[in-house]
């Protein structure tokens, strides 16, 4: 493959993003949710493996929590970039 095949095509700022985006965009709170309960199920795993408290549920839980958000901020940054401010030189 050549690069600018590799590379993602970036919209410009009054341009709608394609459809795959878009279907990508709905898929968000699903996403979101499953990381969350995979996290939790890891967690669970784990605190019933090692017999302890539920330091991993909690633990992992926070970590599908925060990789979760991460997921949602990349799938929506793609939807509308935000224009670039043009300098003016006076």
């Amino acid at each position: 493959m050549t690069e600018s095949s590799q590379e993602p095509k970036k919209t410009k700022a009054g341009e709608a993003p394609s459809p795959a985006v878009n279907f990508l965009l709905l898929s968000a709170g699903s996403i979101f949710t499953s990381m969350i309960v995979a996290g939790f199920l890891v967690g669970y795993a784990f605190d019933q493996l090692f017999e302890t408290t539920p330091i991993f549920l909690l633990l992992c839980g926070l970590l599908g929590f925060i990789g979760g958000m991460q997921k949602v901020m990349k799938l929506s940054s793609r939807l509308d970039p935000a224009p670039k401010a043009e300098k003016k030189d006076d």
